[in-house]
């Protein structure tokens, strides 16, 4: 299956989410598939593309989310998002992405999509800027206050005197936007069929579907920060991506997919 018929395929449930998503960055380094196979849920394993397994990092902005049969809310979705994944399949062959974490300040989306969907949210603080074909994305996640959001707001509000400084795990990521890229790696790494993820003791499948993409390359301006390491992929940010890209806005829908293992 191409990359553009996985973009293509009809939902087989009713759609339980869509989001508007603007100013995408995604950026790609190669790994040795062995390297990536304790970090992806049973079931799966890394997805071998151009000779390669993957590691991703995206960034973005959804400008509004529906929650079917409700209409669009701007107030429900606007919110930013970045995002450490990496391209798995599973026995059937399908084609997504495990995510690593997925970093938002959107608190009803964490507790949603943790409890409900098995996708590792985490609360951190983002920016995202848009200058002419310039675009600039930072996430600064706070250890303490992700685990323990409650307590660390009771010692903020507690404590008068001055601390220490309180760990943090970041990343800020500009990037300016380039002509179109017709590739049949930058397809396979921008569309994928669905997201695999761990829901208690079982590996599930979530589709997506949206319209084929319209892909651009991208000159890297600044990357810097440590959150790789917080999940398992240190050092991922020594060296410049393998692949980087810029995808024009379009219009996420997720269904229910099935029970992998």
């Amino acid at each position: 299956m191409t990359a553009t018929s996985r973009a293509a395929a009809p939902l087989r449930h009713r759609p339980v989410a869509e989001h508007a998503w603007e100013d995408i960055v995604l950026a790609h380094w190669r790994r040795n598939p062995a390297s990536l196979e304790h970090l992806v849920p049973r079931g799966t394993r890394p997805d071998v593309v151009d000779g390669s397994a993957w590691v991703g990092l995206t960034a973005y902005v959804l400008r509004q989310t529906a929650v079917p049969p409700f209409p669009p809310s701007r107030r429900l979705g606007s919110m930013r998002e970045v995002t450490l994944e990496i391209p798995t399949v599973d026995r059937r062959g399908r084609r997504g992405i495990t995510y690593r974490t997925v970093d938002t300040g959107h608190v009803p989306a964490i507790v949603a999509a943790n409890t409900m969907l098995g996708v590792p949210y985490t609360y951190a603080h983002g920016r995202s800027r848009r200058q002419g074909d310039t675009l600039d994305h930072r996430s600064v996640r706070h250890p303490a206050r992700a685990a323990h959001p409650v307590r660390w707001l009771r010692d903020v509000r507690h404590t008068r005197r001055p601390t220490a400084p309180r760990p943090r795990h970041d990343v800020v990521l500009r990037v300016t936007a380039g002509g179109v890229v017709d590739t049949p790696l930058a397809a396979d790494l921008t569309t994928r069929a669905g997201i695999h993820a761990r829901l208690f003791s079982r590996t599930v499948f979530w589709q997506r579907q949206h319209a084929p993409l319209t892909i651009r390359s991208a000159r890297l301006e600044r990357l810097t920060g440590d959150l790789p390491d917080a999940v398992g992929l240190p050092g991922l940010f020594d060296r410049e991506p393998d692949s980087l890209l810029v995808v024009d806005g379009t219009t996420v829908r997720y269904a229910w997919g099935d029970v992998v293992r």
